[in-house]
């Protein structure tokens, strides 16, 4: 050794101190010790067995150092390098180089497993759910060392594996060495207390039960994970969900050029036309084309390719009515009629609109009705109106026996109200198409169509199809003759017509049966008064399909009903009329100066002078045109339908005043037929404010019935319809006259 090791060793020991120095001579001495009890114990092994028996008797020898098995504390950790040979001998610059390396990779390969570890769980930091639960914890949650920490609402305790360090963390003691002691009670080993209070707990916390840590509100990580990936899940699902429930046609038909739009049926496309700002779909095919065999014979649905259209049906002009007289005596429209005209603000199919199906002509002999599709008040009442043709006079209504002879069951007649039930049919499985619903339907009878209404309240087969009526101005005389007597009646037809089974019938042209309707059959007394003995013919016919019983039997079952709130039989319904009802233009030209001589002398000439009322007529009504207008009205329409909505069906009923409407007699401010149903569909004379203010009225009462299916007043008794609603308080002539039995008996009929 030379002299510059030599002075470096005596440095390195003068550096050492005292409590070391004394430590590593105690150690020598035991080395020494255990050296020479070695050396004798070896001696003796060989000489009592080898090494064999050395090695049995459990004691281990090496480099002259006895090994024995170590006693560790509990509480304590066993760390590696506790035992070391050779402790004396210094460790060289290279194995100091090495172990630095060695301590060094270790350190790395630790921090990169901790960086990994936050990475892991670094999702969850970012999570709103797990925001919301690493709220701030309570004051007295961090008091004691090594308490867990509790977050939010859940009082979540993670384990001090997912802790922050902190310096009230226990740690673990590095020994440099540690050497046996033999004969001390502490063999070397240096016991390090642990805080392992956390890592018990959250082991206890893991082997609970979900319930159990549900109820003492300890969670670990496992149950946020398991909750993220719930909710990420349940968002999922949502999300597809609302997708789903959008991925059907668009919400609203794409335009071709601007102008038309196409949208499908139960018989092929069909593309509409945009006007006004509303979309207007005319004629419609919605019933086999009653001509040739099909003529006399009950409408039949298209429920048939072969019948169908190939391509898009373009519906963009109005085609013809259905033939019939008109009140002049004229003849329009054809026989090929069983289309509908449908004017609609959206063709889409989110949010349908309540539907509005228009019925109206003046007589059931023909007539053009004022009930037609307004599309201003589709776009801004947010309704779909429907107007379907349906065949009138003899080719809707002719009942004789060839014609019910000539097919099974045996009957005859009601083909235009076939028609309508074929068309509701239609409007039930296609309105979805063109923005309406289905499940609100309103029917709007008008004249000769609400009296063709007011008997289809009582088919069955066509309950299903509507939710509710609107009649104006019926008849109240319904049929309740049975089918062979109207065929008896009819026997003027055959004669005329020169035909005497079906195959003429259908064989000879349009105008050849036009021309052989009697004059009789056609026209209305509406507006005359009665007489006596006048004749009483009605269209309608008790044909054993459709018309089964009489109205009114029909009618006091759905008054029972009604009571006992059975909606599946009742559908409610709305009477109405005009108080001047009886007024007509030709009426009113009849004399250029109407006097109280003509009017008393017309009253004495009827059947009210024939049961001596006149005096007692005058005491209600003054001897003017209005008043002789007004006592027509009354015994024609309005007291019947007064007698109707009151005793047989208990449903409410307005009157239209003649104070503020003009209608066709606006020189004289009376309230003709049509006033009611020009208000409501915007083609009313509207001028004065007093017609504006009437308009507003009834506008809002009809309106809040389609969309609400109820009146926004009282269900029941009589409302006055002017400037405003108001509460109709009595009738006193309608009183008079159904006690001296002129009504309903003398009713108008169509």
């Amino acid at each position: 050794m030379s002299a510059t090791d030599i002075n470096k060793v005596d440095n390195e020991e003068e550096s050492k101190t005292l409590d070391k120095q004394q430590i590593e001579a105690e150690e020598k001495e035991i080395m020494l010790k255990i050296e020479n009890e070695t050396t004798e114990e070896e001696i003796e092994l060989r000489n009592d067995g080898g090494p064999v028996k050395a090695a049995l008797s459990g004691d281990i020898t090496e480099q002259g150092r006895e090994v024995k098995p170590k006693f560790i504390p509990i509480g304590a950790i066993k760390m590696p390098g506790f035992f070391t040979r050779n402790s004396d001998r210094e460790k060289s610059k290279e194995e100091e180089a090495i172990e630095k390396e060695t301590d060094t990779d270790k350190n790395q390969e630790k921090s990169d497993e901790d960086t990994k570890s936050k990475q892991r769980f670094q999702f969850l930091q970012s999570c709103p759910f797990t925001k919301f639960l690493q709220q701030a914890p309570k004051e007295n949650d961090g008091d004691s060392i090594g308490a867990k920490k509790s977050f939010g609402l859940f009082n979540v305790k993670y384990p001090k594996l997912f802790q922050k360090n902190s310096a009230k963390e226990a740690t673990l003691a590095s020994m440099e060495t540690l050497e046996d002691k033999l004969d001390a009670p502490n063999d070397g080993m240096e016991n390090v207390k642990l805080d392992m209070t956390d890592e018990q707990e959250g082991k206890v916390a893991t082997r609970l039960p979900l319930k159990e840590r549900i109820r003492q509100k300890k969670f670990i990580i496992d149950d946020i994970m398991v909750c993220g990936v719930t909710l990420l899940v349940l968002l999922v699902v949502i999300v597809g969900i609302v997708i789903g429930a959008r991925s059907g046609p668009p919400t609203e038909r794409p335009l071709r050029l601007g102008r038309f739009v196409t949208t499908q049926t139960t018989c092929g496309l069909v593309e509409g036309i945009l006007d006004d700002q509303v979309y207007n779909f005319y004629s419609i095919p919605y019933a086999v084309p009653p001509i040739e065999d099909k003529r006399f014979t009950y409408a039949q649905p298209m429920n048939n390719v072969s019948m169908c259209w190939n391509g898009t049906l373009e519906v963009h002009e109005p085609g013809p009515l259905c033939l019939q007289f008109l009140e002049n005596g004229t003849i329009t429209g054809d026989e090929d009629c069983l289309t509908l005209d449908i004017v609609t603000p959206h063709v889409r199919y989110d949010s349908p609109l309540p539907v509005v199906v228009l019925i109206g002509a003046n007589t059931l002999a023909g007539g053009i009705s004022p009930a037609q599709p307004s599309a201003m008040y589709a776009r801004t009442k947010e309704v779909v109106f429907v107007r379907p043709n349906f065949r009138l006079g003899p080719f809707g209504f002719l009942a004789l026996d060839i014609l019910s002879n000539s097919k099974y069951p045996h009957t005859s007649g009601n083909y235009g109200l076939s028609d309508i039930i074929v068309a509701l049919q239609w409007i039930k499985y296609n309105i979805k198409h063109f923005g309406g619903d289905a499940e609100s339907v309103t029917l709007l009878g008008h004249r000769a169509g609400a009296t063709l209404v007011a008997a289809l309240t009582t088919v069955d087969k066509a309950h299903k199809l509507y939710s509710r009526v609107w009649l104006s101005s019926p008849s109240v005389i319904f049929p309740g003759e049975p089918l062979e007597q109207s065929q008896r009646s009819n026997e003027q037809f055959k004669q005329i017509s020169k035909c005497n089974d079906v195959d003429c019938l259908r064989r000879i042209s349009q105008i050849e049966i036009l021309t052989a309707t009697p004059d009789t059959w056609l026209g209305s007394d509406i507006n005359s008064l009665p007489v006596a003995d006048e004749l009483k013919r009605s269209w309608l016919v008790l044909d054993g399909v459709y018309l089964r019983t009489h109205a009114y039997e029909s009618w006091d079952v759905q008054k029972e009903a009604k009571n006992t709130g059975n909606k599946k039989v009742f559908k409610p319904m709305v009477f109405g009329t005009t108080q001047h009802s009886g007024h007509s233009d030709v009426l009113h030209m009849k004399y250029m100066n109407w006097t109280a001589e003509i009017v008393e002398k017309m009253v004495n000439e009827s059947y009210i002078g024939e049961k001596n009322l006149t005096n007692e007529i005058f005491k209600i009504f003054n001897k003017s045109y209005a008043g002789l207008v007004e006592l027509i009205s009354s015994i024609r329409t309005l007291c019947p339908l007064v007698s109707l909505a009151r005793m047989r069906l208990v449903t409410p009923m307005y009157v239209v005043l003649g104070s503020g409407p003009g209608g066709g007699a606006a020189a004289s401010g009376m309230a003709d037929i049509n006033s009611d149903i020009e208000a409501i569909l915007g083609t009313f004379d509207s001028e004065m404010p007093e017609q504006r203010r009437f308009m507003a009225a009834i506008q809002q009462l009809f309106y809040y019935y389609v969309w609400h299916g109820q009146l926004p007043g009282p269900e029941t008794g009589l409302i006055a319809i002017g400037q405003d609603l108001l509460v109709h308080h009595g009738l006193p002539a309608c009183d008079l006259l159904i006690q001296k039995d002129v009504v309903p008996r003398h009713a108008h009929i169509d």
